[in-house]
């Protein structure tokens, strides 16, 4: 093979300039750039629950603590704080060297300020639930906040106190605007935030710059911006990494760890992930609401094959709320529940009243077992995974028909009960309380329980594990809360993902070991990277 001299010359300078800059070591400047596969709807953190919103109000939000890549609750934005004996009053002791981004001392009022709006039926906060376990929060002086609430809760701090859409707000920017105009507030590009980086431009379903934020709290980042691209499909994630267009993405299928794993270009993310695939049934549709019909849906769907078949062997299949990477509360028990069996789930129709008929279709006092669901679009791993569901089901009499939606009006959909089944995919919380989507107090709009499932047994055990401390005696009554949901079936879970994701060499400081189980975690340690090239 040859080489002109110049294009020779010209690798060997790019070689000696790459080790040159790795040698130089840590230093200001460069962009990280994303590649996305949910954009952005809302950059006002108490909306920012959706998956784009979430993860990119991560950089531009800091809350009184945040967990690590372990679980672990860390100081934030609070340096410090106390827990009463009863596990009933939260003080926190806030830094005071903490500014927004307009200048502005960051200081406790203003997390007052977030609770008043979020707790405002008028704001239509979507986690509006998480403080119902409070009673009162106070700013006694300009740098303590104080929680009271109705009873010890043991997820408070990781579940509602971390969260980003629970960070302090700019009293000072936003007591201007009435609750109802806040969203509409969030898609500005010219917010006053509080993390590490701050907003420079945005284009809706496009993408979203950041600029580091020098006078952050914790110390001028050493990257200077982030560019977070916004594609419509994980193919085009894909192509992007492949082309070396972006460094990294939110997370990786399958499929495109698969193309991916052996790149030499990246380092590499493989861990037991902090979420798992699931199909949202509605209980307002009749259909969906019938506990045999679900129970029959998970025996008729073979779940062991897809891991293998769709996730490439990159997937467990269990049926729990509680994410697999947290192995504390999660129980193994339910990797072995409704194990594929279209027989049994043909019998249990069948004594449901749901008879077969010649042309294959099951049907009960003249209505068709028959519901629509919902898949996001350019998701192409959720597209297959129904293909594969819709097979399954059609073999037992059962007939579902996909309508597909853009992410952001799947969404939409989805908090308003406008749907039947919905596909997606779930990122755990830190803590494995699944109050906020489980919970029958959590309805929406003031919480995600988007399939309004309503069991007072569920409630029992969530509240009672919330109000316990300890964690082994916590991990008991979660093992008994698992229990019940396989029995109920309120959210068909599908599989078990592992968490995959690669991050290109050139950026310097990564250590995939320090990664954790999700995007937010990867993102954790991102202040003290560097570009190398």
């Amino acid at each position: 093979m040859r080489f002109s001299g110049l294009v020779l010359f010209a690798g060997l300078f790019a070689l000696f300039d790459s080790s040159r800059a790795a040698a130089l070591g840590p230093r200001y400047g460069g962009q990280l750039r994303i590649g996305a596969d949910a954009s952005a709807d809302s950059l006002m953190p108490i909306y920012a629950v959706g998956e784009g919103s979430a993860l990119d109000a991560k950089f531009l939000y800091d809350s009184l603590v945040n967990v690590d890549p372990n679980f672990k609750v860390v100081p934030w934005l609070a340096s410090s704080w106390t827990i009463s004996k009863d596990g009933l009053t939260y003080t926190f002791h806030l830094r005071k060297n903490a500014k927004w981004s307009d200048g502005v001392p960051i200081t406790a009022d203003d997390q007052v300020f977030e609770y008043e709006l979020t707790t405002n039926p008028a704001t239509a906060a979507p986690s509006k639930a998480d403080y119902d376990p409070v009673s009162k929060v106070s700013a006694p002086n300009r740098y303590t906040v104080i929680y009271k609430l109705h009873e010890p809760n043991g997820a408070f701090l990781a579940t509602v106190i971390a969260q980003p859409w629970h960070a302090p707000l700019p009293r000072h920017v936003y007591r201007a605007f009435a609750p109802g105009q806040l969203k509409a507030a969030g898609a500005s590009s010219r917010l006053v935030v509080s993390g590490s980086y701050t907003l420079t431009d945005w284009v809706r379903d496009d993408h979203v710059l950041l600029s580091s934020n020098h006078e952050w709290w914790h110390g001028r980042p050493l990257i200077d911006q982030i560019y977070i691209k916004e594609y419509q499909s994980d193919d085009a994630v894909l192509i992007a990494l492949q082309r070396g267009d972006v460094d990294t993405a939110y997370a990786l299928s399958a499929a495109m760890w698969a193309a991916l794993k052996d790149d030499p270009r990246y380092a590499k993310v493989h861990r037991p992930g902090n979420l798992f695939n699931q199909f949202l049934p509605n209980m307002k549709n009749p259909i969906l609401a019938d506990v045999q019909v679900r129970r029959a849906i998970m025996y008729a769907w073979d779940r062991k094959t897809e891991a293998a078949r769709l996730f490439h062997g990159e997937a467990v299949a269990a049926l729990s709320p509680i994410p697999w990477a947290q192995r504390w509360a999660f129980d193994p028990a339910t990797e072995r529940a409704y194990p594929y069996d279209p027989k049994k789930a043909a019998d249990i129709l069948d004594r449901d009243g749901w008879r077969l008929d010649p042309d294959g279709l099951r049907r009960k006092n003249g209505r068709t077992l028959r519901f629509v669901t919902s898949v996001p679009a350019g998701s192409g791993p959720v597209g297959s995974v129904f293909a594969f569901f819709q097979e399954n089901l059609r073999a037992v009499g059962i007939e579902t028909e996909p309508r597909t939606l853009e992410f952001n009006v799947f969404n939409e959909k989805e908090s308003e009960g406008e749907f039947d089944m919905d596909a997606e995919g779930f990122q755990g919380n830190p803590d494995p309380d699944p109050y906020l989507v489980l919970s029958s107090k959590a309805m929406p709009p003031g919480g995600q329980n988007n399939g309004r499932y309503a069991s007072s047994e569920m409630d029992r055990l969530i509240d009672e594990a919330r109000r316990e401390s300890d964690p082994g005696k916590r991990a008991r009554i979660y093992k008994k809360l698992q229990a019940l949901f396989v029995d109920r079936v309120p959210i068909l879970v599908d599989a078990m993902e592992y968490y995959r994701n690669v991050m290109s060499k050139r950026i310097g400081g990564f250590d995939p070991a320090k990664s954790g189980s999700q995007f937010p975690s990867l993102m954790f340690s991102e202040p003290s990277w560097y570009v190398v090239r």
